[in-house]
């Protein structure tokens, strides 16, 4: 029966300690039927849970892992009899898809069904209780699909406040995120659980040691581009990801990546689009994006002056603000194209304030890299994520296209804006 793989990292550090759990606690022993075989289960379950909790390439426990899943098995038959004759027993679905769990993290047949059977039943009986989809998304973790509780884990978090989610969520929630290398996330989680006072385990201690290790100190004297810059495919596009520069932006199939880069702790990213039919011959529009910290006390409308030095400029309104707040600018430069017109240029500035968490916006789990293009920008795999540029940022979006082209460049540039992600 496979396993997911990636607990064999924590393994090693804990093969010889049983450790304390506790999602058999959020099952109400109150509102179990009171028969001698459902409370015999609950205390099996309570017992070997510490074993059973999560799946072990080797056994080296206080009892056989036969035993445990003997013991399992019988309290899983039970269960199963006891919900047939209790069918409206929320607590005993949930008790029995739990049990189903720990069964399967020791092997045995048939348990990972009963499981996903009776969590679905219990959320049936009881749709906004979070037991039912946090133990089904736990569940998904431990097995071939991650990914699918993964999303279930973001679902929850984001239908429910994260101070009415139950401690405990909060470990399986860094297992999950740690799977699927969310790392942010982890960090996040652990500082929900901390907050909410819960008791870390060794396993949830290793989750966060290996988040935080993932994250490299920013520092504009070391820095590789083709790592501060990430590309995975979406669709027939391809996202490019910077936690750096505290941004993620969408490039069409058919622009070319001219540059991204880093310049005196500054981010740079620039794109032609195009090439469109001009007045004489084709032109290429030119999108760029500049991420930098403000100079000492320089405002955002100071910030923005500087790039309204040729031509003239008015303001203007973006068909999308990134932020809460921008500035926007169309310009016009008398005769830059020749032939094809003045210059058309469009600004828009925007400031965003260091998150708690960088990068957090940015992860998702299973995302695969866009296969390299030749003539594109190379995004090698990499496991380490640079840290983001400390504190305030400036942001300037910047369209330089010439009048005979100005309407579909302004498409790509709406079509930028449109998909542009800051945190």
């Amino acid at each position: 029966m496979p396993k997911n793989a990636v607990l064999l990292f924590a393994f090693f550090l804990f093969l010889h300690t049983p450790h304390a759990f506790a999602d058999i606690a959020a099952i109400h022993a109150d509102r179990l039927p009171q028969e001698t075989a459902v409370l015999a289960a609950l205390d099996d379950a309570r017992e070997m849970e510490p074993y059973s909790h999560v799946w072990w390439p080797e056994w080296n426990f206080p009892f056989s892992k036969q035993e445990v899943a003997k013991r399992l098995g019988k309290d899983l038959d039970s269960l199963v009899h006891a919900l047939k004759k209790h069918p409206e027993n929320e607590d005993l679905a949930l008790l029995t898809g739990l049990v189903g769990r720990y069964a399967y993290n020791v092997d045995v047949k048939g348990s990972q069904d009963i499981s996903l059977s009776a969590l679905s039943q219990a959320q049936k009986l009881d749709p906004e209780d979070v037991r039912a989809p946090w133990f089904r998304a736990t569940f998904m973790c431990e097995t071939l699909l991650p990914a699918e509780g993964e999303f279930e884990f973001l679902s929850l978090e984001a239908s429910h406040p994260w101070d009415q989610l139950p401690a405990v969520f909060w470990i399986d929630y860094m297992e999950c995120a740690s799977h699927t290398n969310m790392f942010a996330h982890v960090l996040r989680a652990a500082d929900h659980l901390e907050k909410l006072h819960g008791v870390a385990t060794p396993l949830s201690n290793t989750y966060l040691n290996r988040a935080r290790k993932h994250f490299d100190p920013f520092d504009p004297k070391k820095y590789d581009p083709r790592k501060i810059w990430q590309g995975n495919a979406e669709g027939s596009n391809t996202s490019i990801t910077s936690t750096s520069c505290g941004l993620r932006l969408q490039v069409s199939e058919n622009w070319k990546i001219d540059a991204l880069d880093m310049v005196d702790g500054s981010c740079v990213a620039s794109f032609s689009t195009g090439p469109y039919k001009a007045v004489k011959g084709s032109l290429s529009p030119e999108i760029m994006v500049l991420v930098q910290q403000p100079r000492e006390n320089e405002t955002l409308d100071e910030f923005s002056k500087k790039f309204l030095t040729k031509g003239t400029f008015e303001p203007n309104t973006p068909t999308r603000c990134p932020a809460d707040h921008c500035i926007a600018s169309k310009g016009e430069r008398p005769g830059m194209y020749g032939e094809n017109g003045d210059g058309h240029p469009r600004i828009v500035v925007f400031e965003r304030d260091e998150p708690a968490f960088p990068g957090l916006i940015f992860e998702g789990p299973s995302e695969n890299p866009k296969p390299d293009k030749p003539g594109l920008f190379k995004f090698p795999k990499t496991d380490q994520i640079q840290q983001r540029i400390p504190g305030k940022l400036y942001y300037l979006v910047l369209l330089d296209t010439a009048a005979s082209i100005e309407e579909p460049a302004m498409k790509d540039f709406d079509f930028f804006l449109q998909n542009l992600i800051v945190e």
